[in-house]
């Protein structure tokens, strides 16, 4: 059995319906108050969690828990984690 490629102009439409669609969801995404927003990162999560909590958020990472770093080598960058030491990674002050 072999299978054959779309035609180009079925991948165009395919693209085009795509691009639509993710258009749709940042605009009616920027239309939510920013405070009815359901936090999408832990770094949200952990700020939403310092403020209910009436705790203030660490002056060093901004409540986050850490930051990522971002390395470079042969073309290809990577990111990785690194922990807040001064609040040992909890966010909090």
């Amino acid at each position: 059995m072999t299978r054959t490629r779309p035609a180009p102009a079925a991948q165009d439409a395919h693209q085009r319906l795509g691009q639509h669609l993710l258009d749709v969801v940042r605009r009616q995404d920027a239309a939510i108050p920013a405070d009815r927003r359901a936090p999408r990162t832990v770094a949200e999560m952990r700020l939403r969690q310092i403020a209910a909590s009436g705790q203030q958020a660490c002056g060093t990472c901004h409540g986050a828990g850490g930051r990522t770093v971002d390395t470079s080598s042969g073309g290809i960058t990577r990111q990785g984690w690194v922990r807040c030491d001064p609040c040992q990674g909890t966010g909090r002050a």
